[in-house]
């Protein structure tokens, strides 16, 4: 039965549009972000090693999982009707939607006004690179690959997962696996970094949270390239940029988000990026326009809703066909 599915969904955005994300330390992600801390303590004072941090994420991906499972759980053993909307609350934090089009407005806004500063400031909140110098086209490039890339990472992974959990164990494993691809996505955020602290210790979360988005990544180009027919784009041109471009990235998996994007929107993304100083040289991603203006930010807004809308349709599409041929 798909029903519950669709509502859990359409829940999840329902309150993702209405709320936003909640900033507020009793947010899910949040205390996973501090008892990762910790775990990662505890795991420390054996061994600082890959098996170390590999026990840390499974510990605590395996509490955060069985949680929403087991609430979910005894939701649905009231009624079923009852616990549909625990797993949507469930999904509702796993996915970030509107936060990834506020922080596009936050940039986009000043920007239009003139304002750098304050255009370049709240760029700095969201990427890595280095921002201070950047001028306004740079300043968009950032934005709209920031919506490329995060799309995937805050929105449809958490739906992917969502699917098969549903299939394995019902509305409560729906919210496990939400919740599963969410705490994996954060302990890559706490412990994924290729230094001295992490580069053994985070050796698992980084390519734990590689192989969970794997799949994710490559439906998403499709779902870009299909939410261009909503946005004036070219269904074909984003296919092909993506493909084109979807190794020409550290990330296995960023390119595809980021590239489609260049593709949908007929701009030029990537090219040399400066990190603390330091200039990575990237390829180019896409034939398109390479000045960028504050109008193609909003472009990109548009599409990263209708990007994540018709992802959803598509994860739904499928669990119709599965459930139509397991029935066969």
């Amino acid at each position: 039965m798909i029903l519950p599915l669709l509502t859990v969904f359409l829940l999840a955005f329902l309150l993702d549009f209405l709320l936003g994300d909640p900033h507020t330390k009793w947010h899910p992600v949040a205390l996973a972000g501090r008892f990762a801390s910790v775990v990662e303590t505890l795991c420390r004072k054996v061994s600082d090693g890959i098996c170390a941090g590999a026990a840390g994420w499974l510990i605590l991906v395996g509490i955060c999982t069985f949680s929403a499972w087991i609430v979910t759980w005894a939701a649905c053993r009231v009624n079923l009707w009852f616990g549909v909307p625990v797993a949507g609350v469930w999904l509702y934090f796993c996915i970030a939607l509107r936060s990834l089009i506020d922080h596009a407005e936050a940039i986009r806004r000043p920007l239009a006004h003139g304002d750098l500063p304050e255009a370049r400031r709240a760029l700095s909140m969201i990427v890595s690179r280095d921002t201070a110098e950047l001028d306004p086209s740079s300043i968009v490039r950032g934005a709209i690959e920031s919506l490329g890339e995060n799309g995937i990472d805050g929105v449809n992974s958490a739906l992917f997962w969502a699917v098969p959990g549903y299939f394995a164990f019902g509305v409560p494993g729906l919210a496990a696996g939400a919740v599963f691809l969410r705490t994996a996505n954060t302990l890559d955020a706490c412990w994924g970094y290729h230094n001295e602290r992490y580069e053994k210790f985070g050796k698992a979360a980084a390519r734990m949270d590689d192989l969970l988005h794997w799949i994710p990544a490559r439906l998403t180009m499709f779902a870009i390239a299909f939410a261009t027919l909503f946005c004036g784009g070219k269904v074909w041109e984003t296919l092909r940029t993506a493909i084109r471009h979807r190794k020409d990235h550290p990330s296995p998996n960023s390119c595809y988000g980021m590239a489609s994007f260049a593709g949908a929107l007929g701009i030029r993304l990537g090219g040399p990026t400066v990190y603390d100083g330091e200039v990575e040289e990237y390829p180019f991603w896409g034939n398109g326009r390479a000045e960028l203006v504050a109008q193609d930010l909003f472009r990109a807004e548009r599409l990263t809703a209708a990007g994540s809308l018709v992802f959803a349709m598509m994860m739904l599409g499928g669990a119709l066909l599965w459930n139509t041929l397991t029935k066969l």
